[in-house]
């Protein structure tokens, strides 16, 4: 393992712990909504989050570098805070939604960034499922708040 990593290992951790976030976020929200449907779209999505950064982690590993990982206390914070602001929605489960929306549009803007350009020769496939994955949550949110 390097101390100094490349613009592609940069550019895959990023990804990694993007991905892991995101994940994280949809399990959170799916075990705090009461909506059995919406949990269940939740809980489907951080499989599927949780899928990408998998394959992230494999290229990560490739490049004989460990996957870097959310941080903890952060996410914990940011899924209270979320769930106190949904608490004093009227409809606590479009303020979730709205939320994952949000995050979905960020992590969407970071594939766009132009430190992942590094993964554009050797990981374009990956970056395209992980875009492919996105635009599908994005189009799922919208169609769910309306």
């Amino acid at each position: 393992m390097s101390i100094i990593r490349n613009d592609t290992q940069v550019a895959l951790n990023d990804l990694h712990v993007a991905l892991k976030r995101s994940a994280d976020h949809y399990r959170d929200a799916a075990e705090f909504l009461q909506d059995g449907e919406v949990s269940a779209f939740c809980g489907r999505a951080a499989t599927e989050r949780d899928q990408l950064a998998d394959a992230v982690g494999k290229a990560i590993r490739e490049h004989g570098e460990l996957p870097s990982v959310p941080d903890r206390d952060r996410e914990t914070g940011e899924q209270l805070l979320e769930r106190l602001e949904s608490l004093f929605s009227a409809d606590q489960t479009r303020e979730v939604l709205q939320k994952r929306l949000e995050h979905e549009r960020q992590l969407l803007a970071t594939l766009g960034e132009p430190e992942m350009a590094a993964l554009d020769k050797q990981y374009a496939d990956l970056k395209s499922r992980c875009r492919d994955s996105i635009g599908e949550a994005i189009q799922a949110l919208e169609q769910r708040i309306g």
